[in-house]
């Protein structure tokens, strides 16, 4: 029970440290970069020149990788609210298995988005054809993604086997 303590105060202390800010600093920056352009810098990496020849396409890169950092955060929210459960003692509940599935599935939907969205921009911006077959950050969400969805279906069946089991008493 003292690592569910410790995971949840851990989570808690990312969504209140990174998340909360994020959503603010998303937010202005969705706004921002249609008002100044050449605030995507610091969301896409190439050269000023090239963000200007490019201005809506680049924006539309930037709102897209906006709109993933959102459904980022909103996989952490759905998270923390399933340690709630797991606090509670119901390990079992209707929303866990939801939640883990949700969580699994946009997870991996924002690892293959990005994985694509990085390999057009370089294209795009940079000129470049990269192909990086090492470990990469999106590849691990596109992992982390698949086991959220199978802790799913796991918790799926461990709750049909427990009410067959309270059903025999």
């Amino acid at each position: 029970m003292r690592k569910l303590i410790i995971l949840k105060s851990l989570i808690d202390f990312v969504w209140i440290v990174t998340c909360i800010p994020a959503l603010l600093i998303l937010s202005f920056l969705a706004v921002y970069m249609f008002i100044e352009p050449e605030s995507l810098d610091m969301i896409l990496d190439a050269d000023k020149s090239i963000i200007k020849t490019f201005s809506v396409s680049a924006q539309l890169f930037g709102l897209v990788f906006i709109a993933l950092g959102f459904i980022t955060i909103y996989c952490v929210y759905l998270f923390r609210k399933t340690l709630r459960y797991f606090q509670r003692v119901k390990p079992f509940h209707a929303d866990v298995i939801t939640n883990f599935y949700k969580i699994g599935y946009l997870l991996t939907g924002v690892g293959i988005i990005a994985s694509v969205l990085i390999f057009v921009g370089q294209l795009v911006f940079t000129s470049q054809l990269k192909i990086n077959l090492g470990l990469s950050p999106y590849l691990m969400l596109i992992c982390l993604g698949l086991f959220f969805m199978v802790l799913s279906e796991v918790f799926k069946v461990a709750k049909k086997a427990k009410e067959e089991n309270d059903l025999t008493v």
